[in-house]
């Protein structure tokens, strides 16, 4: 259960507690929702090396984030850019994303560890 207060006022589903079916469908989409927060757009194509220095950044602006703002611990607790962009184990990488995106996405408006430098970086998927 996540520790913070969401906006919606409910807790983060415990991973574990993800029916078996949700947690496949989340790994088979790893990183596209984490990347789709990084780069604000539906990204298609980014290179792995990219996406893995990308994330490197984010997780120095991290741990920055987490020295100044002890409030900012109850949500990112111990969760990693690099846990989802170089954990070969794609449920484990999707449990990384499936905590991050939500930390990213509740923390703050604006994310402040993300670079806006990255938005619209990659060209959108285009509909079929």
């Amino acid at each position: 259960m996540t520790a913070y207060p969401r906006q919606d006022g409910r807790a983060l589903p415990d991973w574990s507690s993800l029916a078996l079916e949700d947690r496949q469908h989340l790994a088979e989409q790893v990183p596209h929702r984490l990347q789709r927060l990084m780069y604000e757009t539906n990204a298609v194509d980014v290179p792995a090396d990219a996406f893995a220095a990308h994330a490197a950044a984010a997780d120095l602006r991290l741990q920055e984030l987490l020295r100044e703002d002890p409030n900012a611990l109850a949500y990112f607790n111990g969760w990693t850019f690099a846990a989802v962009a170089d954990t070969t184990d794609p449920v484990r990488a999707a449990e990384a994303e499936y905590h991050l995106c939500d930390a990213l996405i509740e923390y703050a408006p604006g994310a402040p560890v993300l670079d806006t430098f990255l938005y619209g970086l990659y060209e959108a998927e285009r509909p079929a």
